[in-house]
Order: C-alpha cells, then sequence, then structure tokens
C-alpha cells in the first residue's frame, strides 16, 4: 500500500474519531514513532496526516509535547440516512435518441469550428485587458455594437448599444428586468406559449395569466380584458403554432399599450431563418413609444449551448435597470462574447446564415414531400414558412400521452401541443405534434417518418 494512502487512511480516521468524539477535548495522541510503528508506516507518513489535521483546525502542538486534541463540540447528524440519487426523467436525456424531431436543437455539423477557433485567440490577443477586469453587466460594449448593427438592418430595430443588455440566457434578462421592480406585475403570456418563460415568471412570484390564441395570434381583446402590465409575444413566428401575427393586431396592440402606459416583450427567437418570404419586420420596428422590449438569441442561428442573448430596452426602463445593475457582474462567457463580436463584424457570421438556411430550407421541404406521401389526408400541416419547427395535426386514437411514450420507447425525440399548454388539451381524435427539423440529417428524415408513422398506426 502506497505511503500516499496511508497518510491519507491515518488522516480520515483520525479525523474521524476526532468529530466523534473517540477522544477528549485536549486528549494528547499518539507519538508520531509509536504510531508509525503501530501502522508501520514511516514517520513522514504520520507527520504529514497530523500536519494536515493542525492545518484544518482539529489539533493543535505543544512544544516538546507533541499534538492534542481541540475542544470541539459533537456535530449533530440529524439523518443518518443516505439520501437516494436523483435519477433524471429517461425522457429528457437527449443523447439516447435514435431520431430529432426536437424544436429546441440545431444542426451544428456544419459549425465552422476552426473559424470560431480563430476568433477565440483573436479576441484574446485583442481584448486581453478586458478580459482581465471586472466585467460591466451589460456586456462587452463591442459586441453591444456589433448587434445595433445587425438587428438594425436584418430586423428593423433602431437601437443605441446603451439600450442593449447581453446575457447567457433569456431567463437571466427577464429575471434581472423584473427584479428592478418592488412590486408584482401582471403578466400576459400566449397559450399555447412558451412554457419554460411561464414557469420562469411564476416561480419570480408574478402574476401570470394566460391568453388564448386566435388565427392572427395572441388574442387583444382578451389582452384588455385583462388589463396585464406586460404582454410577451412572439408574433414574427408564434410559439408553438407558427402564426404571423398580421400588421393590423401589430398596430392593435401596440396601441393598447400605448394608451394604457403598458409594455410588450417581444420574444424575436428565431427570426433568421424565412422561406419564400422576406422576413416579417419586428414589432419592435412600428413602435414609435418605447412601448417594446425585445428579445434575440443566438441559439437558433449559432448553437444553444454558446448561451448568448440579448434585450433591448426603452429609455423609460433603462435607466432603472441600470441603476438597479450598477454593482452587478455578468455571467456571461466574456470569451465568447468577443468571439461572437469579431465572428459578426468580420461577415462570417451572415456567411454562416446564408449556408444555414440553404441546409434548412432543404431539409424542410423533404420533410413535407414525405409526410405528405406517407399519411396523405390524415394529416394537416401548419406551415408558416419561418422558423424551425411547424405544426402536425393527425388523425390518430391514441392520447397525447401513449404518443409521447411510444415515442421515446421507439428512441425518438418528439414533442407534443400539450407540453405549451396550460390545460391539458379536449380529447380529439386529431393530435398536434411539433416536428422540429433543423436536427435531424437528410438520410435519416424519410425512415425516421416512417417509424413515426409505425407508431401512429401500429
Amino acid at each position: 500500500m502506497s505511503q500516499t494512502y496511508k497518510y491519507r487512511e491515518i488522516y480520515l480516521k483520525t479525523k474521524q474519531d476526532i468529530l466523534s468524539q473517540q477522544y477528549n477535548s485536549h486528549e494528547k495522541l499518539p507519538s508520531k514513532r509509536q504510531l508509525a510503528n503501530d501502522q508501520n508506516v514511516s514517520i513522514n507518513t504520520v507527520k504529514n496526516a497530523y500536519e494536515q489535521l493542525f492545518a484544518e483546525g482539529y489539533i493543535y502542538t505543544k512544544e516538546r509535547q507533541g499534538y492534542f486534541v481541540e475542544a470541539l463540540n459533537k456535530l449533530i447528524i440529524q439523518d443518518h440516512r443516505i439520501p437516494q440519487p436523483i435519477h433524471n426523467n429517461p425522457t429528457k436525456i437527449k443523447s439516447s435518441y435514435r431520431y430529432s424531431f426536437s424544436h429546441m436543437t440545431t444542426d451544428i455539423s456544419q459549425f465552422p469550428i476552426d473559424l470560431w477557433s480563430k476568433h477565440i485567440k483573436e479576441a484574446f490577443r485583442l481584448f486581453q485587458n478586458e478580459m482581465s477586469e471586472i466585467p460591466i453587466y451589460k456586456g462587452p460594449l463591442e459586441l453591444r455594437k456589433s448587434i445595433a448593427q445587425l438587428i438594425s438592418y436584418k430586423r428593423g430595430v433602431t437601437c443605441y448599444p446603451d439600450q442593449i443588455i447581453v446575457s447567457s440566457g433569456t431567463a437571466n434578462l427577464l429575471s434581472a428586468l423584473f427584479n428592478t421592480f418592488s412590486n408584482n406585475q401582471k403578466i400576459a403570456i400566449e397559450n399555447p406559449g412558451y412554457s419554460r418563460m411561464r414557469k420562469l415568471f411564476i416561480d419570480m412570484g408574478q402574476d401570470v395569466v394566460n391568453i388564448p390564441l386566435d388565427q392572427k395570434g395572441l388574442s387583444v381583446n382578451r389582452v384588455k380584458s385583462e388589463q396585464p402590465d406586460f404582454v410577451v409575444t412572439t408574433p414574427s413566428h408564434q410559439f408553438p403554432t407558427g402564426t404571423i401575427m398580421p400588421i393590423s393586431r401589430r398596430i392593435e396592440l401596440l396601441n393598447w399599450v400605448t394608451e394604457h402606459n403598458k409594455y410588450i416583450i417581444e420574444d424575436d427567437y428565431d427570426s433568421e431563418y424565412k422561406y419564400g418570404t422576406d422576413n416579417i419586420p419586428s414589432l419592435y420596428s412600428l413602435d414609435k413609444n418605447n412601448r417594446v422590449i425585445y428579445l434575440g438569441t443566438f441559439s437558433k442561428t449559432l448553437m444553444p449551448s454558446l448561451r448568448v442573448s440579448y434585450m433591448v430596452l426603452p429609455y423609460p426602463l433603462l435607466y432603472k435597470f441600470d441603476l438597479a445593475t450598477d454593482t452587478a457582474i455578468t455571467d456571461l462567457s466574456l470569451m465568447n462574447a468577443y468571439a461572437l463580436h469579431l465572428f459578426i463584424k468580420s461577415g462570417n457570421y451572415e456567411k454562416y446564415i446564408r449556408k444555414m438556411h440553404h441546409i434548412y430550407t432543404e431539409k424542410r421541404e423533404l420533410f413535407l414531400k414525405i409526410l405528405k406521401k406517407e399519411f396523405k389526408e390524415d394529416i394537416s400541416i401548419y406551415d408558416m414558412e419561418a422558423g424551425l419547427h411547424f405544426l402536425l395535426s393527425i388523425k390518430t386514437s391514441l392520447t397525447y400521452q401513449e404518443i409521447e411514450q411510444k415515442a421515446h420507447d421507439n428512441s425518438i425525440e418528439l414533442y407534443t401541443l400539450r407540453r405549451f399548454m396550460v390545460d391539458e388539451p379536449a380529447n380529439s381524435r386529431v393530435k398536434t405534434l411539433i416536428i422540429g427539423f433543423a436536427k435531424i440529417e437528410l438520410a435519416d428524415i424519410e425512415p425516421a417518418i416512417l417509424k413515426l408513422k409505425e407508431i401512429i398506426y401500429e
């Protein structure tokens, strides 16, 4: 047995004996030589064990007398049972799926990792001083300037860099925003809608109201009756239905919040990808009265694990936000932030988006073609020619729970409309599935759809 192991063994055994009060306070420990002989180890091994106990405060020394036990209270242990490990829900383990219809994933197989690594090195060389200092909460000014330019010509969002806050996720941005208010706010959220955002607000103690949808998106009439302080909406590609809010509804919503001094939170989560149409202008671009808070992310365009999201605040809220976060420190990776700035500034971001747009267009078209061929009249596809997912309504006698369980049992990652609704969907022979097409390989699309058909009809 190694001397290193023996040192640890002596140290741990003596420490446990002291904590369990096998020794009395101020009792003398065996001498180094005596314990070395008893344990058949070197004196240095015992010396190292005793010195570690001394450093941690378990024992003290008296000159020429040896080591003695400190006076310690007995450590209280209320429950001697060993806690059982928490097992994650197996449906959450994405790596086990053979096919993924997830709306949350992207295809990173084409990500220019060599180019990104180059930008990482360049960022370290150019911004060493900035990265050696305590970062400001809003994120690096260079990245905020790049984002301001990007969303100005891509989304019509005209703003100054100081209005932009960059963070490691949308949840962090919204938490920081609502922490600036001394009282709870009434927040209206689309139903069906982004369930994680709804849970975030509930966990924060905000007053959440659920607003139903119609063929034009969020029901403004319901908003008017609920009188919320904030309205959270996804107007350019409603999540998860895909509905694009028409200009008439946008103006109606903007007019209401302006007249009542309320705010809209526009979540523009996948605005980069449109098929067969030009980009839909942001709601923010129509706002002339500082009523819209704009949320954007690089999760869909680059990769979710990059963890870079941003928020554009109107000035009436920005002053309050700046005051509340004056001493806060960002949780953003500065290395990634500066690399992203260089990625955008060099034009490589736009090149990558164009490349991925072509890839996603090809995947989406093949998905639609095979689904129509295999399911024929049994399906309705709600395809708004935007984003990285669409809705598929399908005739089946299966329940939502049965579909989800059978998909899991067949190694398919699949989500249904049930996940995004506050209440359980009404029992019907038509079930709605969320079909994400980003992550799946072209060669796997047909076998994946055939497996889905087998699940639905077997």
